[in-house]
């Protein structure tokens, strides 16, 4: 499974809309979109913002995350 994959999981796992999510987590809704749909890998910043809005550790979404 993708990161993106795993992110469009969660995301509906809590039944949130792509657009909300990208908000919640300060990322622009167009490169959201492209990160779930594994055209883009999410920086540093934007995975660790993700995860925390999803409520999950970064690891659980994400292959490679730095701390």
């Amino acid at each position: 499974m993708t990161d993106g994959e795993k992110l469009l999981l969660e995301r509906r796992r809590r039944g949130l809309a792509a657009w909300k999510l990208a908000a919640q987590a300060d990322v622009d809704p167009t490169t959201y979109s492209r990160i779930e749909r594994g055209e883009r890998d999410a920086t540093r910043d934007q995975r660790l913002r993700l995860a925390r809005v999803l409520g999950v550790e970064p690891e659980t979404v994400f292959q490679k995350v730095t701390r």
